[in-house]
Order: structure tokens, then sequence, then C-alpha cells
């Protein structure tokens, strides 16, 4: 994602803030049976970064979405994306090459690592590191089909951040945003959600 890129089946994060039993549970890699539940469009819900530089910077993605695809290797699967921040839709597409549970990538010189963890149905959360020289960051990130989420699923999201030991005020999608659609439509689209953002201050 343009946010570092967020990265793709995502980062074994160090387990030293999952001392207790529940916690180890809930920051345990993860992948479904069936991998192929996880192609297609994932729409972003909520998320918090770190160091708090990172995580400040996810209250300028306004939403955002992904997108996984199979390619003909088994181990490559690709990421697009299409984030909505500093007013303007930003799009980008990489390739992760997928080891066991974890998958890597390399964007904008930053070297990426991440995994899935175990969320609710219909649902997708990993948590992405990364590394550009000795600049290092780590997010965690819960998509979902609809753009929705139970409020028991965001108590559970909540206690996997703390395992991990991320913020506490996790950043959540602004429903008023609008979505990114196109990406051979920027300007459109831009118009698009400046118009819906003043016919919705306007009502």
């Amino acid at each position: 994602m343009a946010l570092s890129v967020v990265g793709f089946l995502l980062t074994l994060v160090s387990l030293s803030g999952a001392s207790a039993p529940d916690c180890r549970e809930l920051v345990e890699p993860y992948m479904p049976e069936e991998p192929e539940q996880l192609f297609g469009k994932w729409i972003y819900v909520m998320g918090a970064g770190d160091p708090v530089t990172y995580h400040k910077a996810l209250e300028y993605m306004k939403s955002s979405w992904i997108e996984l695809q199979p390619t003909s290797d088994n181990l490559t699967v690709t990421l697009r994306w299409g984030d909505y921040c500093f007013h303007r839709c930003i799009f980008g597409k990489v390739n992760a090459t997928v080891s066991g549970l974890t998958a890597t990538f390399r964007k904008n010189l930053s070297d990426h690592k991440g995994h899935l963890l175990q969320t609710c149905s219909d649902c997708l959360l990993w948590t992405d590191t990364f590394r550009n020289v000795d600049v290092t960051g780590r997010y965690i990130m819960q998509f979902t089909r609809t753009g929705k989420i139970h409020p028991t699923d965001v108590e559970h999201f909540r206690k996997q951040a703390e395992c991990l030991n991320f913020p506490e005020n996790y950043h959540s999608y602004d429903t008023t945003a609008g979505q990114c659609r196109n990406h051979h439509k920027v300007e459109v689209l831009y118009l698009e959600v400046q118009n819906s953002d003043t016919s919705a201050v306007g009502s």
C-alpha cells in the first residue's frame, strides 16, 4: 500500500510482546486451508503503526483497498492497492514471494516481510514490517470484504494489536471518504469524492 506499501501476506513480527498464553494464540501466523479464499478485493477498516510516526501516517489515509491475485507461479502473488490520501487516489502493484506462512517483496527501496493472523470470517488481518537502510517500521491492518466489521471483531483486533505492542488508539476507516475504484480515472475519482464530500456538508 502507499504508506510504505503495507505489504502482503505478512511479517513475522517479534513475539516478545506476546507473553500471556492468550496472546500467543492471538498472534500465531495463519494461513487458511484453502488459500484461494484470500484472492479478490479487501477493504481496509482499521489499523495501527509503529513507531508513532507511522501510526500517525495512517490518519492521512482516508480509505484503502487491496486486491490479491494468483499468478502462474504458485509461489508468487500479485498485490494491487488503491489508497485515498492527501486528496487524491494513489494506486500500486507489486509481486510478493510466498514461502510457508511468510511473504516478502521490495517496494520503493524498502524490503517488506509479513504474514496473516487469525481473524473473523470474511476478514483479512495482516501485520507488515519493512526496512529501508536504517529505517524500520511495522503495521497491523484489518480488512473485510464489505468495509464493515462487527463490534466483537473490533475487540478481537484490539487485543491482537495490544499483544503485539501496537498503539491502543487504532486508526479506523473514514466511511465518508469514498473508495478509489479505477486507476485509469484518477482525476475523475478525485472529483467524485470531492463532490460527494461537498454534498454531504450541505445536507
